[in-house]
């Protein structure tokens, strides 16, 4: 610190000796040691190993600095304090030496100094302080953005592929209209029924990508998993075992979580068409989880790339049922995954909140 306060020092004193020029050397250091006698006891200008001005008593372990003459030192010559004649000011090597004065370290100023320190360090930290959170803020909106960013590439996506597939419906509405133009009599029947089943399909695609892209508000309410399980899994074909040790409260909107796990065992169904699903109800970790496993063939592509709009691995599926259930958990809170079943098959777990969690 005390070093620190010196080199201040002389870079005051470097600029009034660039002003007052060699003439004006022993004023300019006789003047400064009186201005800071709290701070120095002594100053000396020193020209190569000659000292060309001095005031005070030299004591103790001084400062040196080098100084760097301004125009009122050049060509003129001037003399030192000795008698010496002081060489031109390019060939001068100047410098200061300033000497501590005994108390310089231990004076109240000093600690005024310190303190002034000390508070500006604080404020410092403060604004450090204010504009870390307002960077965190800004990282956050920013992050906010970009998940809306990638819901609406999705949603751009979809729509693509919702272009595309309804190319082949609507080529078979469209041939077999002009079919029913040119021989109406022939096969009329068999032809409007191709008409009416397309159009369902068409009308089936369109539905799903809205569910998609505009889920309804979930309004969440308390929902018994194990009774919801039974009550579906009753309505599903085939067989289909409910396990769970106890109830299981979720805290969802019902409609949407009807939708969810209707999806989850019409999927498991369409890879496991004979074979029994199980559909599991637990919690864990805080959360009330609902298992939909099959003896299918498995994953045919990863388990992140399934939940990817128009991924499928059924004939008759649109892509959109798992891109569904993962928009809907989403909204209510809740996570959907999927991954590889042990001895064979799928496990598509539903995590949602449970109450007072």
């Amino acid at each position: 610190m005390r070093d620190g306060l010196l080199l201040r020092l002389g870079y005051e004193l470097e600029g009034l000796l660039r002003e007052a020029g060699p003439e004006g050397v022993q004023a300019v250091a006789a003047a400064f040691l009186e201005d800071h006698r709290s701070m120095i006891s002594g100053v000396e200008v020193v020209s190569g190993h000659e000292v060309i001005g001095a005031a005070g008593v030299p004591a103790g372990s001084p400062i040196t600095m080098p100084v760097f003459p301004g125009p009122a030192w050049r060509g003129r010559p001037a003399e030192s304090p000795g008698g010496l004649r002081a060489r031109r000011m390019l060939a001068f090597r100047l410098q200061v030496r300033l000497y501590p004065a005994p108390d310089l370290g231990r004076s109240r100023g000093l600690a005024l100094l310190l303190v002034a320190g000390s508070l500006a360090a604080g404020l410092g930290l403060l604004a450090f302080g204010s504009l870390a959170v307002r960077g965190l803020a800004q990282r956050q909106q920013l992050a906010a953005a970009e998940a809306e960013s990638r819901r609406l590439e999705t949603v751009a996506l979809a729509g693509a592929g919702l272009a595309h597939r309804i190319r082949n419906p609507l080529a078979a509405i469209k041939g077999t209209a002009q079919l029913l133009a040119d021989h109406r009599g022939e096969g009329v029947g068999a032809r409007a029924e191709r008409i009416v089943a397309a159009s369902e399909r068409i009308d089936a695609l369109v539905s799903r990508l809205l569910e998609f892209a505009r889920p309804p508000e979930p309004h969440p309410e308390r929902v018994e998993l194990v009774g919801l399980a039974r009550e579906l899994t009753a309505r599903t074909a085939g067989p289909v075992k409910v396990q769970a040790e106890g109830a299981v409260t979720a805290l969802c909107d019902r409609e949407q979580l009807e939708t969810m796990v209707e999806e989850l065992l019409a999927n498991a169904r369409a890879l496991d068409p004979e074979g029994e699903i199980e559909v599991g109800v637990a919690v864990a970790g805080g959360r009330a989880l609902l298992e939909v496993r099959d003896r299918g063939p498995g994953l045919a592509v990863s388990a992140e790339e399934a939940f990817a709009p128009y991924v499928t691995t059924r004939p008759d599926g649109t892509g959109l049922g798992l891109a569904i259930v993962r928009s809907l958990a989403a909204a209510n809170g809740g996570q959907v995954s999927l991954a590889a079943r042990p001895g064979g098959g799928c496990v598509a777990t539903l995590a949602l909140p449970a109450p007072g969690v």
